[in-house]
């Protein structure tokens, strides 16, 4: 994967099988129930998935590893075979090899994640270069950009000092452009210019970082994101009665502990009597409905409880959640039928 783009029908078959896996593991007959896509499942745990690689965008920061060494190692033995077979025009050119054509795929990751270190500033273009702090350029089409496009950096420092000619840069650039360029660090230890990657501290690439850049900034995938840990409520994994039906699991519909017609999470959590008494029980029936009262799902109910609760409340709801459904399992599973005190009693424990 370091060095050759996998091909598209290649990473959906594995992908394919890690997801059967996932979701079939302990099982005779490895057929379980696939409650989310892989490109759910492969968001981040912080946004409220289970942290897989998605190996398609795994495979580009692997080739983008290669290509950050033509630029910070020119003097390797691979990057002087690259060079002489490729540079100085870098494009994909007449009949390339698939290793230079899968290298040139993630060229987008290395260039948003690169970012000049300035040390003397003489090798450093003003426009068109990611020399400002957030690793962001200085576009060339700006207005009045054909006056500085030949300099470099170096002539917006001082001549008696390692720092910013803030007259000079003021007269020269708009007031946000200006503050950006004043706010870049200069270090008197830098003597050279040379790229950095702005993810990490130390300024060597690394294919986390560049994973994580890549999923998180130069793609937009906010529309899968869930907030915290509440991942698999969120998601719609629980397998409450009617979420199996959806699935094709013959079963009945009705709640285990009301014989309500239409077990689905709201009911479960919120509607059902039990349900009700327990949330009295702990004295925060209050709070429950008035986050129902505000939202229109009980998934949207339960985050609204969890951004605006006091952290006791949040760890007291999030108790009683998993006891009412600990409940439910040994209502169906055991035919164990426990009283509202019982509950609270467990999510106490």
């Amino acid at each position: 994967m370091n060095l050759f783009h996998l091909p598209t029908t290649l990473i959906t078959t594995i992908e394919r099988m890690m997801n059967l896996f996932w979701w079939g593991h302990g099982r005779t007959t490895h057929m379980g129930i696939n409650w989310l896509s892989w490109e759910k499942l492969s968001m981040h745990k912080n946004h409220g998935s289970h942290g897989f690689k998605d190996l398609s965008a795994f495979n580009l920061p692997m080739l983008g590893k290669q290509g950050w060494k033509f630029l910070t190692d020119p003097q390797s033995l691979d990057s002087r075979i690259f060079k002489a077979q490729h540079f100085p025009s870098a494009t994909i050119g007449h009949n390339p090899s698939y290793v230079w054509h899968s290298i040139l795929r993630a060229c987008f990751i290395v260039r948003g994640g690169a970012r000049w270190s300035i040390g003397s500033g003489t090798t450093i273009p003003i426009l068109d270069a990611p020399q400002l702090s957030n690793g962001e350029s200085i576009d060339g089409n700006i207005a009045g950009g054909y006056h500085v496009r030949d300099f470099k950096v170096h002539n917006l420092m001082s001549e008696y000092g390692k720092f910013w000619n803030a007259p000079l840069i003021r007269q020269v650039f708009s007031n946000d452009i200006a503050e950006a360029i004043l706010n870049a660090p200069l270090f008197e230890q830098v003597q050279n210019d040379r790229l950095i990657w702005k993810a990490e501290r130390n300024g060597c690439y690394t294919v986390r970082s560049a994973y994580r850049l890549f999923v998180e900034e130069l793609v937009d995938v906010s529309h899968l994101h869930r907030p915290g840990n509440w991942r698999d409520i969120c998601r719609g994994c629980l397998p409450t009665r009617v979420r199996l039906q959806d699935k094709g699991v013959p079963c009945p519909t009705n709640c285990a502990s009301c014989n309500y017609n239409y077990e689905d999470l709201n009911h479960l959590l919120f509607e059902c009597p039990l349900a009700i008494q327990v949330w009295n029980s702990v004295v925060i029936w209050q709070d429950v409905q008035n986050a129902a009262m505000n939202t229109d799902s009980a998934v949207n109910t339960i985050i609204y409880l969890v951004q605006n609760s006091p952290i006791k409340i949040q760890q007291r709801f999030a108790a009683i959640c998993w006891s009412l459904w600990k409940h439910r399992n040994l209502k169906i599973w055991g035919n164990v039928t426990d009283n509202s005190a019982e509950v609270v009693d467990r999510a106490r424990h």
